[in-house]
């Protein structure tokens, strides 16, 4: 398995008494607003980097970026990471290792029209991982 990383944009990430986490609100790689300026109340980014059992991640960074300003930067370092694999003994023939962050921008405010652009490196490795374009919605859509 070649590492990767995937992201899911939603309004909101909300644990669940029984370990579970539901996603609300989700969206595609676009995101529509009536107007600019404008104000999310929220975005939530629940980030997955993923490598195989050969080749396990020894330092890892999350990065979410407005256009080009930081909203979000979290770097674990050998120790940490190894706390992160503790649990993947209690897996029976894991395929491989997922390293997860929730991250919550509240509130959001755009003045225009931006590309929030999601960046994981794992051991000094650029791991691909999709954004988020947010735009005017074009004449006559109708926003719910």
């Amino acid at each position: 398995m070649k590492r990767y990383a995937y992201s899911i944009f939603c309004d909101d990430i909300r644990n669940e008494v029984n370990g579970k986490a539901s996603f609300m609100g989700v969206v595609g790689s676009l995101l529509y607003v009536n107007t600019f300026p404008c104000v999310l109340p929220k975005l939530c980014i629940l980030i997955t980097a993923m490598t195989d059992n050969e080749n396990p991640f020894r330092e890892l960074s999350f990065k979410v970026l407005v256009d080009d300003e930081s909203a979000f930067d979290v770097k674990l370092g050998p120790e940490e990471v190894k706390q992160l694999y503790q649990n993947q003994g209690l897996i029976d023939d894991p395929k491989g290792f997922a390293a997860q962050v929730m991250v919550t921008i509240s509130p959001l405010n755009l003045e225009k029209p931006c590309k929030i652009k999601v960046v994981v490196m794992a051991d000094d490795e650029n791991i691909e991982c999709a954004g988020l374009q947010i735009s005017l919605a074009p004449e006559g859509t109708v926003l719910v």
